[in-house]
């Protein structure tokens, strides 16, 4: 990025982002765009940066110095300033190829309301797998939302082509051919004879999806400052330990718990309520819990599948203690 028009010609200001009030110059090309500095200060800490960086010696920059983005399109810029200038408010109705623009700026420059914007209108359209998964790792989206897209790709009779494989990079495309032929195998150790993709259910691919791509469960729908987009972290608010156990603090307004009574007898799902992550770090707030001992690990793990001993829930109730946690029981009995 530059701050000067050499080699420009006349510029020509934009016909719908010259807007009154503004006070950022940008320029692409010869087109010139005058917005509001206020949302690129504070929604980037890119675009921070670089509006208080000092030029040619001054203090502050001057107001008319526009910025001059040489690596940027105008259709892309344009998109952009779409997202934030849009006259239907809420109502965001455009095209994949759109989405994709905006995320791609949005990604680029940290903006990451508007990349949380981007991903939620994404998952509402149809996109090929492969222009899916390919985007979604260039702009470093959490895995958890390309399940399905990893899913279809395995069941495909076609194999990948060149330009395919090409455009999704030679690690995806192997762990495809891994999923592929592990899916083979175990319908082989079944008896099945000359079977094809359409004898699995998506169902039955999804636990080897996950473990092939390391795919952990799909997080909530992006909102404010959730960073799970990044996959900085879970979709819970939660630390994702090394055996898989994760661990959240509960909000400071959960009453409800479990008695010493009441651990045999659970036969479903263990949860423990969500905490805030910090935004800017992605950690939990004033407490980074410790990874849990085998002993404690064991009894998270066997109280989740209702078959804990005494000796597992105190082991349970160890970490839970030791990390000053309220423990929310969503266990059905």
């Amino acid at each position: 990025m530059a701050s000067s028009q050499d080699n420009v010609g006349r510029v020509i200001p934009h016909k719908d982002y010259v807007l009154r009030g503004g006070d950022l110059n940008v320029l692409i090309g010869n087109h010139l765009y005058r917005v509001h500095s206020y949302f690129f200060y504070r929604e980037s800490l890119v675009w921070r940066q670089m509006l208080e960086e000092p030029v040619d010696g001054e203090e502050h920059r001057p107001t008319d110095t526009p910025f001059t983005l040489d690596d940027v399109k105008n259709e892309d810029f344009e998109h952009f300033l779409w997202a934030i200038y849009n006259p239907d408010y809420s109502l965001y109705d455009a095209p994949v190829e759109t989405w994709l623009s905006i995320l791609k700026l949005a990604h680029r420059w940290t903006f990451c309301n508007i990349k949380d914007l981007a991903i939620r209108e994404l998952e509402k359209l149809n996109i090929e797998p492969i222009e899916k998964i390919a985007s979604y790792h260039e702009y470093k989206i959490n895995k958890t939302y390309l399940l399905p897209a990893y899913i279809a790709m395995c069941k495909r009779d076609k194999p990948i082509s060149l330009a395919e494989g090409m455009k999704l990079g030679m690690e995806t495309v192997l762990r495809i051919a891994d999923a592929r032929e592990r899916a083979r195998q175990q319908a082989a150790e079944s008896g099945v004879r000359s079977p094809t993709f359409d004898d699995f259910e998506d169902i039955q691919l999804e636990d080897m999806v996950r473990e092939v791509f390391g795919v952990q469960p799909r997080p909530m729908s992006p909102t404010r400052h959730s960073r799970n987009s990044s996959g900085a972290f879970n979709g819970f608010g939660g630390t994702t330990f090394s055996n898989g156990f994760t661990a959240q603090k509960a909000n400071a307004d959960v009453t409800s718990g479990l008695n010493g009574n009441g651990l045999e007898s659970a036969t479903h799902t263990l949860r423990v309520s969500t905490g805030v992550a910090d935004p800017a770090t992605g950690h939990l707030p004033n407490k980074h819990l410790r990874q849990p001992t085998t002993k404690e690990a064991r009894g998270i793990n066997l109280i989740a599948g209702g078959k804990a001993n005494h000796d597992d829930s105190a082991g349970f109730r160890d970490y839970v203690h030791g990390n000053d946690m309220i423990f929310v029981a969503s266990i059905q009995v």
